[in-house]
Order: structure tokens, then C-alpha cells, then sequence
């Protein structure tokens, strides 16, 4: 499958969502560094990223056996955490078949730091994530996809 073509499906998914997205700039407090409100954060940016682009880069062929591996992961991830709210998986499902296949973003925005103090970062338009060399190891790991790099 081409990148425009699963864009363009993502995109088309993610419209659904336009009535359930509130976007309240007050909502997010720059001083509150917690995770939840991060990740709010960076996944209203890429909702609304999704909503109002247009497919512009490259047409890159996407490998369906990784889209449907990713997806796979995903859904397990959401089983064993959040198993009654499907519709947030599907949401989270298109931001980060979008971040990893189109945007080529990594799926934690960085500066974020996590409990056990790993963080993603950026350097010289490099992404990275000091915690991935041992998230990687976990069976059905999200990280296999996630672009930034090992630190």
C-alpha cells in the first residue's frame, strides 16, 4: 500500500472523531509535566495534524504485514490496559499508524520523561528514547515500530 493511499484512509477514519475532540487550549497546563497530560497533548497535535494536512511527501510504499503486525500490537497493548474502551484504541490506533508510517514521528513526544527516568528526546532531527533498548525486549512491543533510536 502507498503512503498517500493510507493516509488518506486514516484521515478519512479519523473524521468520526470530530464531534468527541474538545480542543481546549486551557486544558493544558504548560507547568504539568505528567504523562497523561503530555501525551493528551502530543495526541490532540496529531489529531489535528491528521485532520488539516494534506498528503504532500513522499509516496512511500508502506509494508502491510508491519501495518497489520502494528495493529495487532496495539490492540494487545490495549487489551491487557484498557480493554473496555474501544473506541479510544481506534483512536489511538490511527495517531500512531500515522506517527510511524506518514509523519515518521515517534509515538512518545520528546522531552517526555517517563517514572523510571528514560525519556525520548531530539538531536540533529534524530529522534531518540533511552528506555526502548529494554521496552523492545517485551513480547508484542509497540517500540518495534517507533522510529526514534536506541540510547
Amino acid at each position: 500500500m502507498k503512503s498517500s493511499a493510507l493516509f488518506i484512509k486514516l484521515q478519512k477514519h479519523m473524521e468520526k472523531y470530530k464531534s468527541k475532540v474538545k480542543h481546549n487550549e486551557l486544558s493544558f497546563n504548560e507547568e504539568d509535566m505528567s504523562i497523561e497530560n503530555i501525551m493528551s497533548k502530543y495526541n490532540l497535535e496529531t489529531y489535528y495534524e491528521i485532520i488539516n494536512s494534506s498528503y504532500g511527501e513522499l509516496d512511500d510504499e508502506v509494508n502491510e504485514d508491519e501495518l497489520k503486525d502494528l495493529k495487532n500490537r496495539i490492540d494487545n497493548y490495549f487489551r491487557l490496559y484498557a480493554p473496555d474502551d474501544e473506541e479510544f484504541r481506534e483512536f489511538i490506533k490511527i495517531i500512531s499508524l500515522y506517527l510511524i508510517f506518514i509523519a515518521k514521528k515517534p509515538l512518545h513526544p520528546p522531552g517526555i520523561k517517563f517514572s523510571n527516568g528514560t525519556m525520548v528526546y531530539k538531536k540533529d532531527d534524530i529522534f531518540y528514547c533511552t528506555g526502548k533498548k529494554v521496552f523492545i525486549k517485551d513480547e508484542l512491543s509497540l517500540c518495534k515500530y517507533c522510529i526514534a533510536r536506541i540510547n
